[in-house]
């Protein structure tokens, strides 16, 4: 009895033209052979079982091959037989992973001196590169970038970073690709029918699916599965039994998961993910397969014909194809972002099912929720069927009048304030632009006090020629009396023509300008009345706020109609809530006043 050979070794291919799914390697290698154009040194990159070292050996069996057929090994000669049969003398493997010392790479460096034995080249294939310490790589990197003419250097590695950037600039780098699933299928069908093995189509998808792209893996996988389940009575083994040994997650149940996301049907995606781990499934390869999915449904939904770029057959692309009218393409995005970025948390989770549930519950949220354009595209939908014409005749609200705040800098606020105007800064200033106002005031040092009106006062000013400053700035602040009752008034005040003179907002309240009109009323001839030659100008400043600024209950629209309304008379508070205002602060703290009345 024969020792059994796996069927991984078993069936290494021995040509270039068994090797599946690299074809892009393959040609350039073959070409290189045929032409004569061969390197010194060749680098092969790629994950685990995609034929790294396959390819490595076929390439040297090339090189050396006595009777090559457009760059093929013929496999006859005695070099292409003693390398297969692995004791050619010609052809040295060496694995980095155990032999990464300085001197073993010394060692190395002084054995490339000798010359071949039986062939034409002395190839030296080198495993797992990425393992050689850095000492190690110097030692060989300049017999690497300048090696005898008879030496050939074959690399392979899974971890490419590792490798010094140094070696990387020496060497032709190829990139083997994951297999596709597809072609893995085939090569398994093959072998099975070949070695007589009785398995169904749904066992070989689910082993191809499970090998992730090896070629290796797979093989191991199938071997495994003949180990298991054959036996004498000639069943052929089933995609249930491949399911149930591997933890993989059958097509139906992944479909069904698939659905009740794009459905949104929260019970039904986790009363799947609760049956599914309660069968043992593993939830990281669920979540890869979900993720596989999705991808494919999104796929479906920007490329008619997206079968090159899935790794799936004609008939999981149909199936992708329906479940994408499930949802809109939106929907599908929102799905895959959320869930794509969540592959590693989730295998460091300690509860990878509650995990895994609340995952697809956030993404499901997130993807199927009333998002504000939706609403738009629909209201625009109506507006062009025409049921929304009766939003044209609708009659807009009419504004509340503005809100106008007089602040007093310096001295004591006047009594009467006239009602600010709009006018254009070239418009000349009139004394018919002067108003007379009853007195309705309240001093600002006593914001809490009754209603009564201040008592009124009588002001006479003249107009002044001159633009010089009647008043000397060295003029005493005259002294204000403690709050007291004043008597009712028995007349109105009286207040003569005035001049008004705007002056410009100081460049560093630009913004406040916008939404501010700011009139600075001065006493011109202090002759007029001795008493003011003694005091300090007052500067008022008018604020016009926007209704929305002001609550609604502190003014009555009637008493809006009819005229100003002084709104400190009806709230004694208003005063102090108004200088409470973001807005109206800045107001103060520029010009250093107070508010002492609000007016609609």
């Amino acid at each position: 009895m024969s020792e059994y050979q796996v069927i991984a070794r078993k069936w290494r291919p021995r040509k270039f033209e068994d090797v599946v799914g690299q074809q892009h390697v393959v040609r350039t290698l073959r070409n290189a052979i045929s032409t004569g154009r061969i390197g010194h040194a060749y680098l092969f990159v790629g994950p685990r079982g995609v034929g790294k070292t396959t390819l490595a050996r076929i390439f040297a069996k090339a090189l050396n091959c006595l009777d090559p057929h457009e760059g093929e090994p013929c496999c006859q000669c005695e070099s292409c037989r003693a390398i297969a049969e692995e004791r050619s003398l010609d052809v040295i493997e060496v694995d980095a992973a155990s032999r990464n010392s300085i001197e073993d790479m010394r060692e190395l460096t002084e054995d490339v001196l000798t010359a071949p034995v039986g062939g034409k080249y002395k190839v030296y294939i080198i495993d797992e590169i990425h393992m050689l310490s850095a000492s190690a790589w110097n030692v060989l990197l300049k017999t690497v970038e300048e090696p005898p003419a008879h030496v050939k250097f074959i690399f392979a590695t899974t971890e490419v970073h590792k490798v010094l950037p140094t070696i990387l600039s020496r060497c032709q780098r190829f990139d083997l690709l994951p297999i596709p699933t597809s072609l893995i299928a085939q090569r398994l069908k093959l072998i099975a029918d070949t070695e007589k093995v009785p398995i169904d189509a749904e066992a070989v998808e689910a082993i191809a699916r499970a090998a992730e792209g090896g070629m290796r893996d797979a093989q191991s996988l199938l071997d495994q599965m003949l180990a298991f389940f054959s036996g004498d009575s000639g069943e052929a083994i089933t995609g249930a039994q491949v399911l149930s040994l591997f933890g993989l997650t059958d097509r139906a149940d992944l479909e069904r998961l698939l659905a009740a996301m794009l459905r949104n049907a929260p019970g039904e995606a986790v009363s799947v993910i609760g049956m599914l781990a309660k069968k043992g499934k593993n939830l990281e390869t669920l979540f890869d397969d979900l993720l596989a999915a999705l991808r494919g449904v999104q796929l479906c939904t920007l490329i008619a014909d997206p079968t090159d770029l899935l790794d799936e057959g004609a008939e999981a692309v149909a199936r992708y194809r329906e479940f994408s009218r499930l949802a809109t393409p939106e929907a599908i995005q929102i799905l895959l972002e959320i869930v794509a970025p969540a592959g590693r948390i989730l295998h460091d989770a300690l509860n990878k099912q509650v995990y895994l549930e609340t995952l697809v519950l956030k993404a499901m949220r997130e993807a199927h929720a009333i998002r504000l354009d939706a609403v738009l595209k629909r209201l625009m939908e109506l507006r062009t069927a025409g049921e929304l014409k009766f939003l044209e005749s609708a009659k807009p609200a009419e504004s509340a009048p503005p809100v106008i705040l007089q602040i007093v800098q310096g001295g004591t606020a006047p009594a009467t304030l006239p009602a600010p105007e709009k006018k254009s800064p070239d418009a000349p200033l009139t004394e018919a632009s002067a108003t007379t106002v009853p007195a309705v005031q309240k001093p600002f040092s006593a914001p809490s006090a009754t209603k009564e009106e201040a008592a009124p006062e009588v002001i006479n000013e003249s107009p002044s020629s001159s633009g010089e400053d009647p008043i000397p700035e060295s003029a005493a602040e005259p002294e204000t009396s403690p709050v007291e009752e004043p008597p009712a008034p028995t007349e109105p005040a009286i207040v003569q023509k005035r001049e008004v003179q705007t002056e410009p907002l100081p460049p560093s309240v630009s913004e406040l300008a916008e939404e501010a009109e700011t009139e600075v009323i001065m006493d011109d001839d202090p002759a007029t009345d001795p008493a003011i030659d003694q005091a300090e100008p007052s500067v008022t400043k008018t604020v016009t706020l926007e209704p929305e600024e002001i609550p609604e209950d502190s003014y009555a629209p009637a008493e809006a109609a009819a005229g100003r309304k002084s709104i400190a008379n009806s709230d004694p508070g208003a005063l102090r809530k108004a200088e409470n205002e973001p807005y109206i602060r800045q107001v103060l703290d520029l010009f250093g006043g107070h508010v002492v009345d609000i007016h609609r």
